[in-house]
């Protein structure tokens, strides 16, 4: 009943609507929670200050809000994720805010599903305010337990698999940046390098670079 709730107040429509942009947002995404999560029925959604978009490739689910003050924003998302009882907690790994004000991923207790939150807060007067995915994968990642130095993520939409090129220091965005290795510890030139691990974030809505 909760949840079908969260998504009737989502689907009313926009002149309709009385939420101030913290209600909206903090609604959004215990919707998005509840729908990766839960499997509740909650579609792609236009709404004054905030949107909703699923995806597939991983599952998920990307709340934007284009209103508010960004920290208190922040904490209405915060606060959503925390009622969940996944007991959803950040991940010992960070990520570079790049052109956003903070960047963080929150994951579920280790268990039987791999299931987290990356939230990306702007500055103040930039746009989005901010946006939240929800999302699913096979597998846990283990930057949720252990800290494995500052990650990078791609900021623009990636190239299609066939065209995008080989990682490299230089651009290998979207994927998970290993620390740097010293001059002595690197591998000869001519030996191959085994490939980067690729980065869930790259399939996941809603984490174009922000407007100004």
């Amino acid at each position: 009943m909760r949840t079908l709730a969260l998504a009737l107040i989502l689907t009313v429509p926009a002149a309709a609507a009385t939420a101030e942009p913290l209600q909206e947002a903090r609604s959004a995404t215990s919707a998005c929670l509840a729908a990766v999560i839960d499997n509740a029925p909650v579609e792609d959604i236009d709404g004054d200050d905030v949107t909703i978009r699923r995806g597939k490739d991983p599952v998920s689910c990307t709340v934007r809000v284009t209103a508010g003050e960004p920290v208190q924003i922040q904490d209405a998302v915060q606060a959503a994720i925390k009622r969940r009882p996944e007991l959803l907690v950040p991940a010992k790994t960070r990520w570079e805010a790049g052109s956003w004000a903070f960047r963080e991923t929150w994951c579920n207790l280790p268990g039987r599903r791999a299931l987290a939150v990356f939230v990306s807060t702007n500055k103040p007067g930039h746009q989005p305010v901010l946006t939240a995915t929800v999302f699913e994968t096979p597998k846990r990642d283990e930057r949720c337990d252990r800290d494995l130095g500052v990650q990078a993520v791609a900021v623009n939409d990636p190239p299609p698999a066939e065209a995008a090129p080989p990682p490299t220091a230089s651009n290998a965005q979207g994927h998970a940046t290993a620390p740097v290795e010293t001059a002595a510890a690197a591998a000869p030139a001519e030996t191959a390098k085994p490939k980067k691990k690729q980065s869930w974030l790259r399939k996941i809505p809603g984490l174009a670079r922000p407007e100004n």
